[in-house]
């Protein structure tokens, strides 16, 4: 399908000059521009975003090497106003593995903060390393969201300040979770069409992690039966490991969510990624507030 058959043809995604950011020092680093909301009603900036930049960072303080976790905490919320100020703890130093702890300062107020670990073990193409694991997949394999593959061949839905598509199974394989894709940027899409520009090595991570903040609960809610959605909710925290460095970022990946755990007004969700051609990328724990009460 030609860019020109999309009804919406958006602006390209310009990786770099949305989210990069600039040494200002060796452990102090500030994004290039704030970064973005989903929707103007939303209190603070997507957390998806912030997750990406502080891993931008920790790669940028640490030439060489490619993430393979982050456990971070939201502590305050982000506006749109300024961008973040980052600075970068050398917790430890190896030949395999370095960990760095990365806070956020939004006007001197830290508003956020990471223990990024990097690695140079993810690559498999690298070191010949293959996944012998079965993994839980409740999609059926290789069956990607064509149209053939949707009801009434719906639109995508778009967040169009984040750059994040998403579109829905046509069917549900396991009641206790719920698939769903993602992609960063699109194409071959009757509904929009928005390129992804600058998307040099490190930024791939920038929008897979991006991607992984994307927790549909209210998808998930009624799927399994809660009868008491939540009256307010929100992250936590956000903790991503990181299985793979050979994926794409340009195309769509399956979303698998599941509840772990639900009670004192929080809930725990697991999700994992999977790329086109099952690829097990990442895996997500989450922890929510999830307040069902009238009393918020």
């Amino acid at each position: 399908m030609s860019q020109a058959s999309a009804d919406r043809v958006l602006r390209p995604l310009d990786a770099k000059a949305e989210f990069d950011v600039v040494e200002i020092d060796k452990q102090t680093f500030r994004g290039v521009k704030p970064l973005r909301k989903p929707s103007k009603e939303v209190r603070g900036v997507f957390g998806g975003n912030i997750v990406a930049q502080a891993i931008l960072v920790a790669m940028r303080y640490t030439p060489g090497f490619t993430p393979n976790s982050v456990h971070s905490h939201f502590l305050k919320a982000v506006n749109e106003e300024t961008p973040l100020t980052w600075k970068v703890e050398e917790t430890s130093s190896g030949k395999s593995f370095t960990t760095r702890k990365v806070i956020g300062f939004q006007d001197d107020v830290p508003v956020f903060t990471a223990m990024v670990s990097l690695t140079t073990k993810n690559s498999a193409s690298k070191t010949g390393h293959k996944d012998s694991t079965k993994m839980e997949y409740s999609v059926p394999p290789g069956k990607t969201l064509t149209s053939q593959s949707l009801k009434g061949e719906p639109s995508a839905y778009a967040s169009l300040p984040l750059f994040i598509f998403q579109k829905i199974f046509e069917e549900q394989r396991d009641k206790d979770s719920y698939a769903f894709q993602l992609r960063w940027g699109i194409k071959e899409d009757p509904n929009f069409h928005q390129k992804l520009e600058n998307v040099t090595p490190e930024f791939k991570y920038v929008g897979l992690a991006i991607l992984t903040d994307w927790v549909g609960v209210e998808l998930l809610v009624p799927h399994v039966g809660i009868k008491t959605p939540p009256k307010f909710e929100t992250s936590i925290d956000h903790n991503i490991y990181f299985h793979e460095d050979d994926f794409d970022i340009d195309q769509w990946f399956s979303y698998v969510l599941r509840f772990k755990w639900i009670g004192n007004d929080r809930a725990l969700v697991k999700a994992d990624l999977y790329t086109e051609d099952n690829k097990h990328v990442v895996t997500i724990v989450q922890e929510r507030l999830y307040v069902t009460s009238s009393k918020l």
